[in-house]
């Protein structure tokens, strides 16, 4: 019932900490905090039918008195203290930027589905990245990433690849998928349009080096 892309963001997770799960979808990722890492959850969604799902899990878990359910559009309405774990997974890269816009928060763990180098360039302008999970389900790669307030001075291919994942002997699969990706869009790209040319070939070169 825990896949195991929750698994590996729970894994990320201090235990005893307080955590906010912003689109909480059926709830299983605050249920196995609870559960799991003595977490103390509030799940949060702007999905009536997410939350009613939510609902229905925790109370299936015997967990209604610990785990707190929360209508909300992002942070705008839920109660949390600006050390608390902010967890967002499985949105875009720009809903994601927006709902963590004007909210000061120093522990972040995120998983974005789109747009990986935007948000990492993005992101680094206010956290460090701390930690970075790869995980492949059904064929599909995911990357987690754990977020600490602080500024750092991130190259090229951090953004690229990450600066945790690139260290990583582990990953080595991931980055071969990687290099294969953007080798494709490199070769697809008309020899007219000398500057995505241009752009590609420093994106495929920054790969290669780490694999």
């Amino acid at each position: 019932m825990f896949s195991k892309r929750l698994l590996e963001i729970a894994s990320l997770v201090p235990v005893h900490s307080t955590v906010v799960d912003v689109g909480c979808d059926h709830g299983l990722l605050d249920i196995y905090l609870t559960l799991h890492r003595n977490c103390k959850c509030t799940a949060s969604d702007i999905n009536e039918n997410c939350l009613k799902s939510a609902r229905e899990n925790i109370k299936k878990y015997s967990l209604v008195d610990k785990i707190k359910v929360v209508k909300s559009d992002g942070l705008n309405d839920v109660k949390y203290n600006k050390t608390d774990y902010i967890i967002i997974a499985g949105m875009g890269t720009n809903t994601i930027l927006r709902i963590l816009e004007n909210h000061d928060v120093e522990n972040i763990i995120v998983q974005t589905n789109t747009d990986l180098f935007d948000f990492r360039e993005a992101i680094t302008d206010n956290y460090i990245i701390e930690d970075e999970i790869v995980v492949k389900e059904k064929g599909i790669y995911y990357v987690i990433m754990k977020l600490k307030k602080g500024y750092k001075n991130y190259k090229y291919e951090d953004y690229i690849v990450g600066p945790i994942i690139k260290q990583k002997d582990e990953y080595l699969e991931y980055r071969k998928f990687l290099l294969q990706k953007y080798t494709d869009i490199y070769n697809n790209i008309p020899a007219s349009n000398i500057n995505k040319k241009l752009e590609f070939r420093l994106i495929v070169k920054s790969i290669k080096k780490y694999c």
